[in-house]
């Protein structure tokens, strides 16, 4: 049984969900027009309203950029006032969804970095907005930020080329009241001019936070030491902190907010003291713009902070509560740095080791040198040969004859551990070099050589039902997902995997032939598409050896069915809506022309394994920005639950309550071409 198929059941259940967030319902009492709307002007400041809060108050109005409203494909809608009146001036912003590149989000944490919109603008004077995007098929989140209400998001957007999608009329929500009083710990007495933040300890978005929000909203205290907060969230948990001029931080962490109670509290902080320092490398040289984190060691000193070093190597902490932390230092090119105990009210000298350096030689099969080839960083394991990791801190990189010297290419910033490097080249399979160690603090280089593999190769046929040959089906090599081959499944995790296969596509001949060369050692899976089938495969498929020829036999493509429909939101149509075909439960099952399999899947012979994947087929789509959709598979014959709802960050369980009313079977007989299922969800 495949590592992959492993942990394929206990996600299964998430697959039932859908893997996306699910969107908040649009109040949409009038309809939207379906052109683009003009491009909204700049809109001046607004001032605070005392009395209800109809109106945006204290708007912060920042320019992160342009709106590409010149796009060919984008979003847009119109923002809405709790009371229904159109909201003038009201940033909105386009940001990165999260997966659509995982690892870049985690390295720019990692580093303090914050991502830019991708398009910005402010709400014209009827509300609207049109926010293009530059990359057809990215996925963004829909950020619309005042301080009058609470933030609002709609995530994940998928945009295609040449789609502008209308999310409609979004509505801003009344705020809770979030308030209290910021006192010296010691004393009791007031804190006049602190700094309280507060952010929302549930939003999935802030992996990726909002520009100028990084901290959360910020309010400062008045005389008596008293803060509130208007616009926290109504769903949910909030984060309160506190800081002040010579007093260490303080938080209250989630805690739960309601509309039917007083949310108050109180944040105690107490006199504090610094830690600073000096970043150097062993010869003394200053090491500038390090990241240094502290972490308190001890239950009098509950809090973790970070800074940033200055241009001359020199770091200090705000005040922190008195007492031991551990620090650790980060910085471009350096090893990194952790002192184990540093005290408040001490200096700190951090000495950072210069990253150490690896030669590299790549040969091919004549052990002659290769010079041109992208190399990727992968963590090995000495207790499993077998295995590789990916190291997020390393990324790829193209070598050519310009990073050598001499025979060898010099690879520097290289990170402490066990590696093996993979080499991607033109002419050959990908390769693994041998295991190699860095070790801490090293000078001298290590000498790593790669030996190019030509791999193996992967033949096969595929016929129709009738067991006719197919000419023109496109086959592609992939990753073993054997068990759930079919569901998408591991779409979501793919970027997170290490990729030891090598991915090809070749197209059938009139014979219905095909041959995947120059694949590196791996298990695979074939998949194999043509416009009037649907997708077959072929699973557990080991490549061990150099020169292996594996036949994965003949590859039967059923004849399918298209599933198309509209989407509509209280009668209109609207865009986003994820609709999702899947199996029926297994109390459907029974009474339903697929039965559920009856042997474990690691005792099943490649061809039970196969039809047992088939079982389990699944796929989704997205309505495009008229409501209108079709399934990126066609559908085997069979019985199948279709179910399909809308997409939100702010309550994920509005997707159970839409998916939950619009389930429904629907059964596909041999022979249908098309099959036409409408959604029309009720507003809330």
């Amino acid at each position: 049984m495949t590592s992959v198929a492993k942990f394929a059941l206990p996600l299964l259940l998430l697959a039932a969900c859908g893997q996306d967030p699910i969107a908040p319902p649009s109040s949409a009492s009038d309809e939207v027009s379906r052109e683009r709307p003009t491009p909204p002007p700049s809109a001046p400041e607004q001032a605070p309203v005392e009395v209800e809060r109809t109106e945006v108050e204290r708007q912060s109005v920042t320019d992160y950029g342009d709106s590409h409203s010149d796009a060919p494909q984008g979003v847009k809608g119109r923002i809405l006032l709790p009371n229904g009146d159109q909201a003038a001036g009201v940033q909105v912003l386009l940001m990165e969804n999260l997966m659509s590149n995982p690892i870049d989000v985690f390295l720019k944490n990692k580093a303090g970095r914050t991502s830019p919109p991708i398009a910005s603008a402010l709400t014209a004077a009827d509300g609207s907005f049109a926010l293009g995007v530059r990359k057809p098929g990215q996925k963004v989140d829909l950020r619309i930020v005042t301080d009058a209400h609470p933030e609002l998001s709609k995530s994940p957007i998928s945009v295609r080329g040449e789609d502008w999608i209308d999310v409609g009329d979004l509505k801003l929500k009344v705020g809770l009241t979030v308030q209290g009083r910021v006192v010296n710990a010691a004393t009791n007495a007031p804190v006049a001019d602190a700094t309280v933040w507060m952010t929302s300890a549930t939003r999935a978005h802030m992996m990726t936070a909002t520009p100028g929000r990084e901290r959360g909203v910020a309010v400062v205290t008045d005389g008596a030491g008293f803060f509130r907060f208007t616009s926290a969230p109504t769903l949910g948990t909030i984060n309160l902190t506190a800081e002040a001029e010579g007093y260490a931080s303080a938080n209250e962490l989630n805690k739960q907010i309601s509309k039917d109670a007083v949310n108050d509290f109180t944040l105690k902080i107490e006199a504090g003291s610094t830690i600073r320092g000096v970043i150097v490398t062993p010869e003394g040289a200053r090491v500038p713009n390090a990241k240094v984190q502290a972490f308190g060691l001890s239950v009098k000193t509950p809090q973790n902070a970070t800074v940033t070093a200055d241009t001359n190597g020199e770091f200090e902490f705000p005040p922190l509560r008195r007492g031991p932390y551990r620090l650790t230092t980060t910085a471009y090119s350096y090893a990194d740095n952790e002192v184990k105990v540093a005290l408040t009210g001490e200096d700190v000298k951090v000495v950072l080791e210069p990253r150490a350096t690896v030669r590299l030689k790549v040969l091919n099969g004549q052990r002659r040198p290769v010079k041109s080839y992208r190399i990727s960083l992968k963590r090995a394991f000495p207790q499993n040969p077998d295995a590789i990791g990916n190291v997020m801190e390393f990324t790829d990189r193209n070598i050519s004859p310009r990073d050598y010297r001499g025979d060898w290419a010099v690879i520097n910033n290289m990170p402490t551990g066990n590696f093996r490097f993979q080499v991607m080249e033109k002419n050959h399979a990908k390769s693994l070099s041998p295991m190699f160690q860095v070790l801490p603090g090293s000078t001298e280089a290590v000498e790593v050589v790669v030996l190019l593999t030509d791999g193996a190769a992967i033949t096969g046929t595929v016929v129709d039902g009738a067991g006719m040959p197919v000419a023109g089906a496109t086959v592609t090599s992939d990753l073993n997902q054997g068990l759930a081959a079919g569901t998408g499944l591991f779409d979501i995790l793919r970027s997170m995997i290490p990729q030891k296969h090598t991915t090809r596509q070749v197209r059938t001949d009139a014979e219905g032939r095909f041959r995947l060369s120059k694949l590196a050692f791996a298990d695979y899976m074939i998949r194999v598409s043509h416009p009037k089938f649907c997708e077959g495969t072929s699973v557990d498929i080991k490549l061990t050896e150099e020169g292996q020829v594996v036949d994965a036999g003949r590859i039967q493509l059923q004849l399918g069915t298209r599933v198309v429909g509209v989407t509509t939101v209280g009668g209109m149509p609207m865009g986003q809506i994820k609709v999702t075909i899947g199996m029926p439960n297994p109390e459907q099952q029974k009474t339903g022309s697929v039965q559920p399999r009856s042997k474990p899947f690691d005792q099943m012979t490649s061809e039970e394994r196969q039809k047992a994947a088939r079982m389990l087929f699944s796929t989704n789509t997205l309505s495009d920005g008229n409501g209108n959709f079709s399934m990126l598979k066609r559908v085997p014959p069979g019985t199948y639950k279709i179910t399909a709802a809308r997409q939100s960050a702010e309550n994920p369980f509005e997707a159970l309550m839409d998916m939950r009313e619009t389930e429904r079977q629907f059964t596909v007989v041999p022979g249908q071409d098309v099959i036409e299922i409408n959604f029309d969800l009720s507003s809330r």
